[in-house]
């Protein structure tokens, strides 16, 4: 088969030469691809250092087989899983469920699926703590914009779900708790310490005396990530922020269930407005890296700014709207170059798995956080967690989401600089309808790879949108594209 697409490579790179080029990068990257699988390790390739760690009736009083630090989407869901499969797993956080988490609180596709075989999907809208959202879509820097629904097109599992983290990191651990996880609340991590012959870590608490050992340390306690930064795997500071207000219900004007609002002077970065259940709203601001002119130090302005100023969301708001108090927190974008070690792995925001276009990361967090149960459970199975193994696990995630973050980085310098290329995206997608929409969703939330933009059914209608509005610009004859949800 690799024989017959090179000759028909070379066949049509030999018919014209402006295919050479085409041809020879596409040869380079099946090359690249065949080398990369066939050099690829496997943990069986390691020697096996604890072959007891096979069986799964170690008791607790000795050690666990893996001390989670930090009970979010990341750490719960690994607790999970790794629950399910029978492992003593160790789950520390810092704070008593349910507690707050500054963010969008939008869930995406990916996670809705997981809490699907969770069994926790259906009890958080039952008991109207997620709002599924139908109504949605986003307003360009040029004014253009486009509310579409989704039910219809995506059927049974939704493009997202707006659930609130109180509800959501609670539901998510407390599910890892029954399958048989052990949840330990108010329990905040001052120290890990690795003891090299014992193959075990001793991971201290703050203001106590009590500490736990384990075979293995998971670090997921968020993008500031102070235990992984402590032990020197994490080497840098969160880049982005966000800030997070909620809008009291009956005081708005907001009709979608939710929107993204993109400004021309703070590109990359957005705000959106997300509709919880009772009504409720979450407006947020996000700052991604890519703009010189704009710092994390900006964020209140730009919050403040733009529920006032900007026409389509103060528009949304409208005058009377009650807004509780700006809450901010930091972001970890385009993830860490290192999120592994000797027995110990960084999962979730503490490892950088959000996504630099969008500021997005529950759905990857819960996504590694499953593959990281996986792993473990096949490295146990063979007893070693060397660092060289462990980074197998690197290698994976990055393979399944995290190489695309460096499409995400381009593009946000693309669309810093040429603003018009989300007006042509809102127009194209104006024109096409509500499928086209959900599958800029798909791949806006890193469900499918940035690089399909590139594929025919994008690039040309978009390209098409792009030449329209330059040229109707130029001639001062350009309208507005809308679809308003009455």
């Amino acid at each position: 088969m690799a024989t017959e697409f090179v000759q028909s490579s070379l066949l049509l790179a030999s018919s014209h030469p402006v295919w050479v080029i085409v041809v020879a990068v596409l040869l380079l990257f099946v090359v690249k691809s065949f080398l990369k699988k066939l050099l690829k390790r496997k943990i069986t390739n390691f020697p096996r250092k604890f072959p007891e760690d096979r069986e799964k009736q170690r008791t607790k009083e000795a050690f666990y087989d893996v001390a989670v630090v930090g009970a979010g989407p990341a750490g719960s869901t690994l607790g999970y899983y790794l629950a399910k499969a029978g492992r003593n797993c160790l789950l520390l956080e810092k704070k008593k469920f349910p507690r707050d988490k500054y963010c969008g609180d939008a869930v995406c596709k990916t996670a809705i699926e997981i809490l699907m075989d969770m069994g926790i999907y259906e009890k958080l809208i039952k008991e109207n703590k997620a709002r599924i959202a139908d109504a949605g879509g986003l307003c360009s820097p040029g004014g253009l914009s486009y509310i579409g629904r989704s039910k219809e097109v995506l059927g049974e599992i939704p493009a997202a779900l707006a659930c609130k983290r109180w509800w959501l990191d609670e539901a998510i651990a407390m599910a890892a708790k029954r399958a048989g996880a052990d949840l330990q609340e108010n329990s905040g991590v001052r120290d890990a310490v690795f003891d090299a012959k014992a193959g075990l870590w001793t991971v201290y608490l703050e203001d106590s005396d009590r500490s736990y050992k384990a075979r293995i340390l998971v670090c997921a306690d968020g993008a500031p990530s102070k235990l992984a930064t402590k032990l020197g795997i994490v080497k840098r500071p969160p880049d982005g922020s966000c800030s997070r207000a909620y809008v009291e219900s009956g005081t708005h004007k907001f009709k979608a269930d939710g929107c993204i609002f993109y400004h021309r002077d703070m590109l990359p970065g957005y705000s959106a407005l997300f509709r919880h259940p009772n009504n409720e709203l979450n407006y947020c601001v996000y700052l991604i890296p890519g703009n010189p002119k704009v710092t994390n130090d900006d964020l209140p302005y730009w919050h403040d700014f733009l529920m006032k100023q900007d026409p389509n969301i103060s528009k949304s708001l409208g005058p009377g709207a009650k807004l509780e108090r700006m809450k901010a927190a930091s972001l970890r974008l385009g993830g860490e170059p290192v999120s592994h070690g000797d027995h110990v792995l960084v999962v979730g925001d503490a490892a950088g798995m959000i996504d630099p276009m969008t500021g997005e990361g529950i759905h990857h967090a819960m996504e590694a956080g499953k593959m990281a149960a996986k792993f473990i459970q096949e490295a146990m199975h063979h007893g070693n967690y060397d660092k060289d193994v462990m980074k197998l696990y690197h290698d994976a995630w990055m393979d399944k989401f995290g190489s695309d973050f460096k499409w995400s980085f381009a593009i946000c310098q693309l669309l810093y600089r040429f603003p018009i290329l989300l007006d042509a995206a809102t127009a194209a997608i104006a024109r096409k309808g509500d499928k086209f929409l959900a599958a800029w969703a798909d791949i806006m939330t890193g469900r499918v790879p940035k690089i399909h933009l590139l594929r025919p059914e994008f690039v040309i209608v978009i390209t098409f949108e792009l030449v329209s509005l330059i040229i109707k610009r130029s001639l001062g004859i350009e309208k507005k594209r809308e679809k308003k949800l009455e």
